[in-house]
């Protein structure tokens, strides 16, 4: 009996030392996709208008943001993130680091990872956060913001609404 309650309790903290289990998360569509390209607001000391493209590639996986450290498949990235030549201040704001991985931190919250944002007041370098609610992106200037890069300027922030196409959606765990 002793030998048993002895196996049994190392099996039990041998289980414990191993990770977690993750639970898959979901992307729609697979393959490629974009969004609409869509007027939005863009801030960085000045608020300027200007319209934002991207493509999407999915193999059908999305990262999930579970807990810490924990590695989780990640078949979701924004491939493309661009805004056209038009207003002369837009087109002096770009995107760098391509492409970037896309997670889902809830049921309706995806975050874009190591966004590069050169601006026309500086630079910007972090996570933007957007909800994707019905196929569309929503950013807002109190959730979608990036910090300055280097640290000590304005932050980075994003606002309006963004519909995919195909519809994208994802299930959280």
């Amino acid at each position: 009996m002793k030998y048993f309650a002895k196996a049994s309790l190392s099996s039990l903290v041998a289980l414990s030392l191993l990770p977690a289990t993750a639970q898959a998360a979901t992307y729609s569509p697979t393959g490629s996709g974009s969004v609409v390209p869509t007027t939005v607001q863009v801030k960085k000391g000045i608020i300027l208008n200007c319209v934002l493209n991207a493509n999407i590639v999915s193999d059908g996986t999305i990262q999930t943001n579970v807990g810490p450290s924990i590695p989780l498949p990640n078949g979701t990235r924004i491939t493309s993130l661009t805004i056209p030549p038009g207003d002369p201040l837009c087109s002096l704001v770009s995107f760098a680091g391509l492409p970037y991985k896309v997670q889902a931190n809830s049921a309706t919250e995806v975050e874009f990872i190591d966004v590069r944002v050169t601006g026309v007041t500086g630079n910007c370098r972090g996570n933007l956060k957007a909800d994707l609610v019905g196929g569309v992106l929503k950013f807002t200037h109190t959730k979608s913001t990036i910090p300055s890069d280097p640290p000590g300027g304005s932050s980075c922030s994003i606002q309006g609404n963004v519909p995919t196409n195909p519809t994208a959606s994802f299930s959280y765990p």
